[in-house]
């Protein structure tokens, strides 16, 4: 468990610098680290000097190198982090460089403060050597780092389970300075770590110092926007608070130029005064800029680089000032809003098309049906709107009676289509099959039947909206976050109006634009590729067009039409309530999504009946529905080892899942990283497999005994208790911080146990000691997956083929079992030395002891080979060694090594112990050795051939018929039905 960390060295154009920050890399004291170096494009010649410096790796230090076109310091961010592995990611530029010990001492700021991001102090130096500081910043404050009074820089070392959500999306100022905000904003807990340095080289020609600073605050406006929609105006610092605090730093800077001229001193502090009454224009002009909050310092070397440069040359000063007077004084119209601008002119004028007062409005009302009668809430929203229509047609996804499509008609044109595509593949079909019949019309609505009401007039909503003469209007927006769905054309998701409800003006559908839109929009079949190519995206596109767009209710934070029903009916003037809204009927609804929120549904239902005509049979029929909602249970299992030893995963996970589906339970795994609350809202049994604990895991476990939910702690070593672990020969060579952290693990783990109903695992002397800390402990032992099976089968070795050689495999699995193999170390020499047809055959982590080198032509190394190429490699021995050191760990370990070479009929020579001795039957199924047996045994299998296929064959009938996970039952299968 010692903490893999990711280092993450981005390069573009820095063959100069390149080799020192590698370099110091290799020279960490932290000896876990996995190096990813990423080439952004380069064309200086970089790529060769980084393979140069590969080469140059110490011995086992992973490196994993892209090289790649030029796409940008963000995407080239987002792609280090996409490949990283470790608990812990550190950025490095390829210009800067880290300190020998800089991780080791980050990693310990972490584990004793738990925070999120480490930050460190700076070592700032240039060239000439004119420039050389170190840094003393504060304490993280939210408000200090808005302003710009600490820097959190990318070298800082940042827990990967905490930005899981995050990516780096500035690709134009301070992209750093934009990611972290994002992440204190959201509650990420930061950790300043005063005793370490990065060393940031600054250069004139750095990414910020091509920057202009008023260019730059065109682009913060941008960041700001959406990060005010994101996470609310009271998280965000006011634009002119900002800029006045951004400028004042331009005073301390002039204040230092004293000691070169007093008359330059006072033409700087003359041309502040013009600045401050440009950001009072500024404020006076445009609302907009009173929001506008900063950068991390875009890059720290834009401010610290551009001062020193005026410092050199002061005389640029008055032409620097007068740019940014010139700039402040455009912004109301910045160049990047042109063409919107002039698109935004010419729909004005487009717009006098629309009829505003007396619209005649054709209406494509979209239904799903998955009950046997159409629910009676559509039919009263169909009616309502149908009202207000010249024009109905009624496009019904899927089947629908007779008798449903005779009550529709009532309304207007029914039409049937597959179920395909959502609602958006069928409001496609019906924008298509009205065709140019749409001309006929003021007013496209487009409609699905997830609404329950109207609750109010419709009319008078239609009416308050006309007022307002836009092109297109809906009931509410979609907040801004980052696209989940995978499909969204601007890569994140933006403020967009909700497709539940859309009202389209004669200015828009009746464009071009429009149809070609629609034609265009194919496959979403998926929930995903609706939202993500259409719901997401019909807002954006047609405003970049020019178009304008507007909602009923202004107020789109915190999913507010499904989590504040009620405050949007009586408070914002909808006139609906969305279907779903109404199944968050208690706060446990919420907690199931992993929210803490109060359900507004109680009071929503007396308001309904007390202040509205609407029938509330209606709605308590709603309410008996989601209730009685028959959802399919699944048994959930949660892996925290998430596939970082992938034996583990496969095992305990993977082949866990294929077993219980091979029983008929509806199975879904999910890694711990990747956990919400959601997807054990309706789980009969929660699996946790060797998962750390954590408060949401605290929460699951507390969630699920509310709703008689078992939760099982899967765990297959006894890595729950330090007494354990303290007994191995690896733990006792740790390092000090090492031990600290794999200690600390091991009592995650155990606390974890501790909160969970019973346990599972592998042998009876892990149930035995494992029955010291819960009273309930089910075996469930490792299992051969039906493809391991069928790997096995087609590899099976051969014993008609005579060879005279005799190959001895030790598989060892991991770095831990190298005591092990010095158990048998002096048996394997003395056979080595008196067969010289024998070859000993080590495959994975293993030292090879020094007395071997005198047979190395006797030895064979294998590299650690993936799990789908070992049933081969097996098969190419002919004894498999398992030797296992006496010790309460290792009696607790399971037999899959027995397992594995016995489906490719190699007979096993193992340690008489633990789940070997519980398993196997000597001279029988395997031979098992005590002690000083291991000479003889094996001596006895090298010399009689027949001897080791008689126990392959044996050992491969106890196995099919056993430890196959297909329709096998155990205590924890027993005990699943039991309670099921």
């Amino acid at each position: 468990m010692n903490t893999l960390i990711s280092v993450i060295i981005t390069n573009y154009n820095y063959g100069s610098y390149i080799e020192k920050a590698i370099e110091s890399i290799y020279q960490q004291t932290y000896n876990n680290l996995e190096l990813i170096i990423i080439d952004d494009g380069s064309t200086d010649g970089s790529k060769n000097i980084i393979k140069q410096k590969i080469k140059e790796a110490p011995a086992n230090f992973y490196i994993n190198f892209i090289s790649r076109e030029n796409l940008g310091i963000v995407r080239t961010r987002n792609e280090g982090m996409q490949n990283t592995h470790g608990e812990y990611f550190v950025f490095l530029d390829a210009d800067d460089y880290f300190d020998a010990d800089y991780i080791e001492k980050m990693y310990s700021h972490a584990l004793a403060s738990g925070a999120d991001i480490i930050y460190p102090n700076w070592h700032v130096f240039d060239e000439t050597g004119d420039i050389d500081y170190e840094t003393d910043f504060p304490e993280f404050d939210i408000r200090k780092y808005q302003l710009q009074k600490l820097h959190v820089s990318s070298e800082s070392l940042v827990r990967t389970a905490a930005v899981e959500d995050f990516e780096f999306r500035s690709e134009k100022v301070a992209e750093d300075w934009d990611f972290f905000n994002r992440l204190a904003l959201s509650g990420k807990k930061f950790q300043l770590a005063k005793d370490c340095r990065i060393n940031y080289f600054l250069k004139e020609d750095g990414r910020g110092s091509k920057n202009r600073a008023i260019d730059d605050i065109i682009e913060f406006e941008k960041l700001i926007d959406g990060w005010r929609q994101e996470y609310g105006d009271d998280q965000v610092l006011a634009k002119n608070e900002l800029l006045i605090e951004k400028f004042s730093e331009l005073e301390n800077h002039t204040q230092n130029l004293e000691k070169i001229s007093k008359e330059r001193l006072q033409t700087i502090r003359k041309q502040e005064d013009d600045i401050r009454i440009q950001i009072q224009d500024i404020q006076n002009l445009n609302y907009k800029l009173q929001l506008i909050q900063n950068s991390k310092t875009y890059k720290y070397s834009r401010y610290v680089g551009a001062f020193f440069k005026l410092i050199k040359n002061p005389k640029r000063l008055p032409s620097y000032f007068r740019k940014i007077k010139h700039k402040l004084g455009d912004k109301a119209h910045p160049f990047a809003l042109i063409k919107k601008k002039i698109l935004t002119g010419w729909r004005d004028k487009q717009r006098s098309v629309n009829n505003y007062t007396s619209p005649k409005r054709a209406l494509v009302y979209v239904i799903y049906e998955s009950q046997d009668v159409i629910q009676e809430y559509k039919i009263i929203f169909l009616e309502a709107l149908s009202r207000l229509s010249d024009r109905v047609l009624i496009v019904v996804n899927g089947d629908c009676t007779n008798d449903d499509i005779q009550k529709l008609s009532l309304f207007g044109q029914v039409e049937c289509r597959p179920n395909e595509g959502y609602d958006t593949a069928a409001f496609r079909y019906g924008i298509q099959f009205l065709d140019k019949e749409l001309q006929e019309y003021d007013e496209l609505v487009l409609v699905n039947d997830t609404n329950v009401g109207p609750m109010t007039d419709l009319q008078g909503v239609f009416d308050q909206m006309a007022k307002k003469r836009l092109d297109f209007w809906g009931i509410s927006y979609g907040e801004a976050q980052n696209d989940f769905t995978g499909y969204n054309k601007y890569d994140r998701i933006p403020i967009h109006l909700q497709s539940y409800f859309l009202v389209i003006e004669k200015s828009l559908f009746a464009t071009k634009a429009f149809r070609d839109y629609w034609e265009k929009l194919e496959d979403t079949d998926s929930r995903n590729k609706a939202i993500g190519k259409h719901e997401t995206v019909f807002t954006k596109h047609f405003e970049n067009l020019g178009y304008k767009h507007g909602a009923v209710s202004g107020n789109n934070h915190d999913s507010a039409m499904y989590i504040h029903p009620l405050t949007m009916l009586r408070d914002y003037g909808v006139p609906l309530v969305k279907y779903t809204a109404f199944s968050n009927d208690t706060d446990d609804k919420f907690s199931w999504q992993g929210l803490e929120r109060k359900t507004e549904v109680p009071k929503l239902l007396e308001y309904i009946e007390q202040e509205t005509d609407y029938p509330i049979a209606v709605i308590n029929q709603i309410m008996t529905d989601l209730r009685n909602k028959n959802i399919k249970e699944h048994i959930l299992i949660i892996d925290g080892v998430e596939n970082k030893i992938p034996q583990c995963t496969r095992y305990r996970v993977e082949n866990k899942a294929e077993q219980l589906r091979s029983l008929g339970y509806d199975v879904w795994t999910i890694n711990a990283s990747e956990f919400q609350m959601g997807y054990a809202e309706h789980a009969s049994h929660i699996i946790i497999y060797r998962t750390g604990y954590s408060k949401q895991l605290n929460d699951l476990v507390t969630l699920a005994k509310k709703y008689n939910k078992p939760v099982y702690y899967d765990i297959d070593d006894l890595v729950i208790d330090v007494k354990y672990t303290d007994l191995l020969q690896y733990t006792q060579e740790l390092s000090e911080i090492d031990k600290m952290n794999y200690d600390a693990g091991v009592r995650s783990y155990g606390d974890m146990l501790n909160i969970c109903d019973a346990a599972i695992t592998t042998t009876a002397k892990l149930k035995e000691e494992l029955q010291h800390y819960k009273n309930k402990v089910f075996m469930n032992r490792n299992l051969a997956s039906k493809q391991l099976v069928c790997l096995s089968s087609k590899v099976i070795k051969d014993y008609e083929h005579q060879e005279e050689r005799i190959r001895l495999g030790y598989f060892s699995g991991s770095i831990t079992h190298n005591e092990n193999f010095d158990l048998i170390r002096g048996a394997v020499l003395k056979i080595l030395e008196k067969y010289s047809n024998v070859e000993l055959h080590l495959v994975g982590h293993l030292d090879i002891p020094e007395e071997f080198r005198a047979y190395e032509n006797q030895l064979v190394a294998h590299n650690y080979v993936d799990w789908k190429e070992l049933p081969a490699l097996i098969s190419q021995v002919d004894i498999n060694l398992a030797p296992l050191v006496d010790s309460i760990f290792n009696q607790a370990k399971s037999e899959i090594k027995w397992i594995e070479a016995g489906l490719v009929k190699v007979p096993t020579l193992a340690s008489n112990l633990g789940s070997f001795a519980e398993m196997l039957i000597d001279e029988e199924t395997a031979l098992l050795a005590n002690g000083d047996e291991w000479f003889d045994k094996l001596e006895k299998l090298i010399i009689n051939k027949a001897l080791r296929q008689d126990i392959a064959e044996n050992a491969y009938k106890i196995i099919m018929s056993n430890c196959v996970a297909e329709n096998h039952q155990d205590e924890l299968t027993r005990e699943i039905n039991e309670i099921s």
